[in-house]
């Protein structure tokens, strides 16, 4: 089973355009969509409420309030992982078994959904994370302002140079697929933890957290349409730089302690 988690705070003129996105590109995958609407004011809520009338693989996850990107991922999480677990999937079953995925994208329509097969076959041909990265030779980005583009490329910049991987570019994008074991020790491992920033920074703080669980990961080029995006835009970009430095010190942190503790 492949989850599609959303997390949408105010995407009422988004999210038509996406369900049929994903309806077009995903229609030979079993999936399931998962909206988490994070407290929205705009009418998404009782959009959704059509949308599951006529979507039998709609499930919507309501948070009364606005808590932030990184509570919507995690309920978004902790329901594949508990779908896949009632479902009778035991996530350790023999190699020839398909895995669960979980693939997260905006729910803003600047991700487009005929990235979600190549995410989904770069799990099932081995990877226990797949990006759609902005920074491959063929990616292209359209309608982003020079400040985002600023603010992508910096972040990048400085990720490698503290947590260098080979082959991976793109640390901030949300666009990616988990397999779907690799989430679940993740959510054992940290719990609530896992993500504990509000902000876009979520989408680093939880990719720094698990590449120590990863074995292999891999990018797919992405192109990036923010020329169609319609609702005002959540980032805010000091907000944003202050958090990824607060992840990196604090992990770095972390890191050192638990190096410490282990020589003594």
């Amino acid at each position: 089973m492949l989850y599609i988690i959303l997390p949408a705070f105010n995407e009422v003129q988004a999210l038509p355009h996406i369900f049929r996105d994903i309806q077009e590109q995903c229609a030979a995958l079993a999936y399931r969509i998962v909206v988490v609407n994070d407290g929205s004011t705009d009418g998404t809520g009782p959009l959704l409420r059509r949308c599951q009338r006529r979507i039998p693989d709609l499930k919507v996850i309501e948070h009364s309030d606005n808590r932030g990107l990184g509570q919507a991922l995690l309920s978004g999480f902790y329901y594949a992982v508990q779908a896949a677990t009632a479902a009778g999937n035991d996530l350790n079953q023999g190699e020839e078994a398909p895995p669960d995925v979980i693939i997260t994208l905006d729910a803003d329509n600047t991700h487009p959904a005929d990235r979600i097969p190549l995410l989904y076959e770069a799990i099932q041909n081995g990877a226990d994370l797949a990006i759609a990265s902005r920074f491959t030779r063929s990616s292209r980005q359209f309608g982003l302002s020079a400040e985002r583009k600023l603010l992508s490329w910096g972040a990048g910049t400085v990720l490698r140079l503290f947590f260098p991987v080979k082959g991976l570019r793109d640390y901030s994008c949300g666009f990616r697929a988990y397999r779907l074991p690799l989430m679940r020790r993740a959510l054992q491992t940290y719990h609530e933890n896992l993500i504990e920033c509000r902000s876009f920074a979520a989408m680093v703080e939880v990719l720094l957290k698990i590449l120590p669980l990863c074995k292999n990961i891999r990018e797919v080029p992405l192109e990036l349409h923010y020329e169609r995006k319609q609702s005002l835009s959540k980032l805010r970009a000091g907000a944003t730089i202050r958090e990824y430095l607060l992840i990196i010190y604090r992990l770095k942190r972390a890191m050192r302690s638990s190096l410490e503790w282990a020589g003594q």
